[in-house]
């Protein structure tokens, strides 16, 4: 298996706890201090099939430009979600499975440009976003605990999406390892 990472942004910021759940309470962070942050989406290529984790913002988002009063800047964007993908190797029609984290736009604005992709969801959000067809795959959460998670589905062999209800009611995570690497993507 190989894991690499689709980058799409850098040189991003929050000034907010969010990026790290927030379980020491607001008053432990300073709103003064920029949180580094980035956008960047994985693929994970089992070697006979390819899977994305997430697929970026919109290609037609515009830029955002940050001020002093910015709580979240996505950064200068590197590419859009098609061509960082190519970057990486990989075109649209190789990719058979999406797994989403979470319905908000910085990951799921490109699943419009994978329409041979099965797109793997937690139920809430795909309730919320409108999902339907035969492509979409409603997370049943059939395959027990994971460790400390008590409910995933297993993807492929080393590749787990995990029901982690808190950032959106669908939120998951996705984790995927071998022996020698290994993800987990989660919301922010």
């Amino acid at each position: 298996m190989i894991i690499k990472a689709v980058k799409l942004y850098e040189n991003g910021y929050m000034r907010k706890p969010l990026p790290f759940g927030g379980e020491e309470g607001p008053d432990k962070f300073d709103p003064a201090v920029k949180y580094r942050s980035s956008l960047q989406n994985f693929v994970i290529d089992t070697g006979s099939e390819v899977i994305l984790v997430d697929t970026g913002m919109p290609k037609e988002t515009p830029d955002m430009v940050p001020d002093d009063k910015s709580i979240i800047y996505m950064g200068e964007r590197v590419k859009d979600y098609v061509s960082a993908l190519a970057d990486a190797g990989y075109k649209p029609e190789q990719v058979s499975k999406i797994l989403v984290t979470h319905k908000h736009d910085d990951h799921t604005g490109e699943l419009r440009a994978f329409p041979n992709a099965k797109i793997y969801i937690g139920p809430d959000d795909a309730d919320a976003l409108g999902l339907s067809g035969d492509n979409i795959v409603r997370a049943q959460y059939k395959d027990g605990p994971y460790y400390n998670f008590p409910e995933c589905d297993k993807i492929a062999e080393g590749i787990y999406f995990i029901k982690a209800k808190g950032h959106t009611n669908g939120n998951s995570i996705i984790i995927g390892r071998t022996a020698a690497s290994s993800i987990c993507s989660t919301a922010t």
